[in-house]
């Protein structure tokens, strides 16, 4: 299982009970659902923070969605075929249908470094007080466990940040759940795949057009509209057939554009696809301890649309990579030296004047044309060496022939 692999610092003691109850097969997650329960789904956005360090969550997405669900009316579009769904569904469509209850929780005085996120397109948004973040929790869950009377199944999509400070700051919301599902394990389960897909990658790949993410041209996102994304993905994989697959193409932005937007252990490279490149250090801290994963990192900074992050193997710095060298400057002049949720942060710029910025296929291009002629300089050295060496036989010849 991934988080007993790659997850050795999820602290598991008080909670194993809870811990060993995770569902982790498509089958499992029918067989929950059979049966009346509640999928909560929670989302957080903010930084990691350790045990004894303050709560560094700028905001909370709570999505309550019971089982058995409610009957359904006039649903908006159907699958055409076993395998390929009608991508025209809308997650305002399914939240209305289903009759999701959604909370959007912003912890004050500790707004996201991408500005402020005021559009709440599901549910109830509240501001509260840091300090009342586990209560506030606390008596929505109670609130929600008196209403539905059904053993609640914690629902997120990769749920490693939200188990880590659940654990380390909120361990009284644990007690609710008698299991917990992590979607973007099935998803990959079920799609086969290597490599880890997005939320969005999966809301695209189940059928729905997700089109809140550029509404208006805004891309800022919050958690509670997440938390209704990954209830929409949880009802497409229970709608699923036993046995079948599903197709996920991950990173439509990184195929649109032919680069790789996450990398690990290494900056992004080559540098011709790469030259606005930073790195960034936590002062005093490993980056790793505060985002453990590159995604939040991309995350971090979205507002200035990096074009790829990754993070060093050690954990000790990362690196974010811009589209023009103008916000690259803006980047740095931003975050260097300043204090971004509770941290301060130091960038330096990897920035090479001698590399020449080119697109993944002109750099293919400059490659094969670097190869012909290589060949051709490589062609007319072998045909001097022959010219020259008929030229030295045919004068020693002659020389012979003279004498």
């Amino acid at each position: 299982m991934r988080y007993h692999e790659c997850c050795p610092y999820l602290r598991t003691r008080n909670w194993q009970a809870l811990y060993q109850s995770n569902i982790t097969t498509l089958h499992a997650l029918k067989s929950s659902a059979k049966s009346s329960c509640t999928f909560i789904a929670i989302d957080f956005e903010g930084l990691c923070a350790e045990r004894g360090e303050p709560l560094a969550l700028t905001d909370i997405g709570v999505a309550v969605l019971p089982f058995p669900r409610p009957t359904l009316t006039q649903p908006e579009s159907t699958q055409t075929s076993n395998t390929s769904p009608v991508r025209s569904q809308r997650l305002q469509t399914f939240f209305d249908q289903n009759s999701i209850e959604c909370h959007w929780l912003r912890l004050k005085g500790q707004r996201s470094i991408s500005g402020p996120k005021e559009i709440c397109h599901f549910g109830q948004f509240q501001e509260i007080e840091p300090a009342q973040t586990e209560a506030t929790l606390v008596t929505l869950l109670q609130s929600i466990q008196q209403r539905h009377n059904a053993p609640m199944v914690l629902t997120g999509f990769d749920l490693v940040f939200e188990l880590k400070t659940i654990e380390s700051h909120l361990s009284q919301v644990l007690r609710f759940f008698s299991s917990w599902v992590d979607i973007q394990d099935i998803i990959m389960k079920v799609a086969g795949l290597k490599n880890t897909p997005g939320l969005r990658d999966a809301v695209r790949s189940v059928g729905f057009s997700d089109s809140i993410a550029t509404s208006g041209g805004n891309k800022s996102h919050n958690p509670a509209d997440d938390t209704v994304r990954e209830l929409a993905v949880l009802i497409k994989l229970l709608e699923l057939q036993e046995g079948s697959t599903l197709q996920v193409e991950i990173g439509r932005r990184r195929e649109q554009h032919e680069q790789q937007m996450y990398w690990y252990g290494r900056a992004p490279s080559p540098k011709e696809l790469y030259p606005f490149t930073a790195r960034v250090y936590i002062q005093g801290k490993r980056l790793s301890s505060v985002l453990p994963h590159f995604r939040q990192l991309a995350e971090m900074f979205e507002m200035y649309d990096p074009t790829a992050v990754g993070i060093a193997a050690e954990g000790r710095y990362g690196w974010v990579s811009l589209s023009t060298l103008e916000g690259l400057t803006r980047f740095i002049q931003d975050v260097h030296g300043k204090e971004l949720r509770g941290e301060t942060w130091i960038v330096a710029s990897k920035y090479d004047p001698s590399i020449i910025p080119m697109t993944k296929i002109e750099l293919l291009n400059a490659k094969q044309a670097a190869q012909v002629a290589e060949q051709g300089r490589k062609q007319l050295e072998r045909y001097s060496r022959r010219k020259h060496a008929l030229k030295i036989e045919q004068d020693t010849l002659d020389l012979q022939n003279y004498l």
